[in-house]
């Protein structure tokens, strides 16, 4: 699942892979999957989608990917993102209905060329002002490997426990889960920069390289080496 393009700032990234199968596993990130050529088979813990060539699957729907004989682009966008703003409102995106198979005009992700004043249109999630502020606290300390909710709840001027809650009901996933998949991010992109597994996972708040690489595997289904692949 090679590296194809990867937008930190704008909230996306775009993988490659042939013959690409995962372990079931979940990821904040909304995950738009095109095949240009053949097509795969998607699991959820609901339904199996067989012999599909495109997938929107939510922000945290546990999920299995089999992908053989064919090319297949995956991409990952933020929910917070105006990308992701936009697919979560256009394609009513709801992790309960489980993932969205074959559906229209998904191609145009992969250009990565939606119209200008679509993404205008749909700005970016309004969120609680407090909430707001502890993303941003999030983002200025993905290095610092001791960030923690008692610090964030004190950024945020709540309790530990009602910021864990408006957090998830505002962002739709853990605390934890959020800062995890934001260390991913960079932790990537750093290795796209060329830095080592090892270098990369430490730049991005990770204890060890065995956290970032059990983390990956969590998130992603697959090892970090085969990602990086090509």
């Amino acid at each position: 699942m090679a590296i194809q393009k990867l937008d930190l700032h704008t909230g996306y990234a775009l993988f490659e892979r042939s013959f690409h199968e995962t372990e079931m596993h979940r990821h904040y990130g909304i995950e738009l999957v095109y095949c240009q050529e053949g097509t795969f088979d998607l699991f959820t813990s609901k339904i199996k989608h067989k012999n599909i060539y495109a997938a929107i699957i939510p922000s945290n729907t546990l999920h299995a990917f089999r992908c053989e004989g064919a090319r297949c682009q995956l991409l990952f966008l933020d929910p917070l993102s105006p990308w992701g703003n936009y697919v979560s409102t256009n394609y009513r995106m709801d992790p309960e209905q489980g993932v969205l198979a074959n559906p229209v005009g998904i191609s145009n992700f992969f250009n990565l060329q939606l119209p200008t004043y679509t993404l205008q249109e749909q700005s970016t999630i309004e969120l609680d002002k407090r909430i707001g502020k502890c993303i941003v606290a999030i983002q200025n300390q993905l290095e610092d490997d001791k960030l923690s909710i008692k610090a964030l709840s004190l950024e945020a001027c709540l309790s530990e426990s009602r910021l864990s809650h408006l957090f998830k009901d505002q962002v739709g996933t853990s605390i934890r889960q959020y800062i995890l998949w934001n260390r991913l991010s960079l932790a990537l992109s750093k290795a796209v920069e060329g830095d080592s597994l090892t270098a990369a996972a430490h730049a991005a708040g990770f204890v060890d390289s065995s956290h970032f690489n059990k983390v990956f595997v969590q998130t992603f289904g697959s090892n970090p080496l085969q990602t990086l692949k090509g």
